[in-house]
């Protein structure tokens, strides 16, 4: 995520949880620094799931140390460490990600549930848009085609999740050749807003 988009988020008074992967080079080899030692650890959270057949244990790690990270990260005063390995009968696999937070908070527990939370949603849209839409099987790859279907499919999950449909496939079954009921989805109004 951009420099600037972050000042954006912060001048906008909200707050940001952003995972630094390994193209932000500079930031993400600092952020692995800053992070190594658990002695300046400020607070840890455990948590552990169990499902399908496989555990998966989840260890969170929240920093203050931002010593060499460039100032331009507008609003930033956490560090973020999560350690995530999952067990099958089959194999064990691990992997470390690294987060940046504007939350002035030393809750592993806080920051361990709100990433915990947006991958969850992250995940569930996309097992939606490859298995009840077949997005990985669609043959268009040229131009500007590919993204805009997929932005179709963003759209059409939304409609369905806003009108309380939990199961995609179910409410396309529904809608198929009833255009009565789409146009009623489509129409639906959750809250009458007031704009001044």
């Amino acid at each position: 995520m951009p420099k600037k988009t972050v000042k954006t988020i912060i001048n906008t008074g909200n707050d940001y949880i952003i995972q630094v992967k390994a193209n932000q080079k500079t930031l993400f080899k600092q952020l692995k620094i800053n992070s190594s030692d658990e002695k300046n650890c400020l607070d840890f959270f455990e948590s552990q799931t169990q499902a399908r057949g496989r555990t998966e244990i989840r260890k969170t790690f929240v920093y203050k140390d931002l010593t060499d990270i460039s100032s331009d990260w507008t609003g930033l005063k956490r560090l973020i460490r999560v350690e995530r390995t999952v067990k099958t009968k089959t194999k064990t696999s691990s992997e470390t990600a690294y987060y940046i937070s504007s939350v002035r908070s030393n809750s592993a527990s806080l920051f361990g549930k709100h990433i915990r939370n947006h991958w969850g949603i992250e995940n569930r849209l996309h097992w939606v848009k490859d298995v009840c839409m077949n997005e990985d099987k669609a043959k268009t790859i040229s131009g500007m085609a590919a993204e805009n279907i997929s932005i179709l499919r963003n759209i059409v999950i939304n409609i369905f999740r806003t009108n309380g449909y939990d199961s995609i496939k179910y409410a396309t079954e529904m809608c198929n050749n009833n255009l009565k009921l789409l146009i009623k989805l489509i129409n639906y109004k959750p809250m009458n807003y007031i704009i001044n």
